[in-house]
């Protein structure tokens, strides 16, 4: 039954303030000139330490994530089979952007 904190298409809570802030963060690079630079700083960060732990996690260098590599990392472990784009079996530096 919906209530009236309730947006079509959304329905968990917490996506319904992911689209506002998203909403926000899209207004804010109008009036902000130096937020989105900013943004791309940040990006940049996010993708260095994406692929160190790539790296950290592929033990035999092959440059696949196999489920055994990543029975050390519960988020990996728990959405395996959805980052998994094609059901390979494996993750590849794609799979996690």
């Amino acid at each position: 039954m919906p209530t009236a904190t309730m947006v079509p298409g959304v329905r968990h809570p917490l996506r319904l303030i992911a689209s506002r802030l998203a909403g926000v963060l899209l207004l804010a690079t109008f009036v902000s000139p130096e937020l989105p630079a900013r943004a791309a700083d940040e990006f940049e960060v996010y993708q260095q330490r994406l692929a160190q732990l790539f790296r950290q996690l592929d033990r035999n260098g092959d440059g696949r994530l196999e489920l055994d590599e990543v029975r050390t990392n519960a988020y990996l472990l728990r959405h395996f089979e959805r980052l998994d784009r094609g059901g390979k079996g494996y993750l590849v530096p794609g799979d996690l952007r």
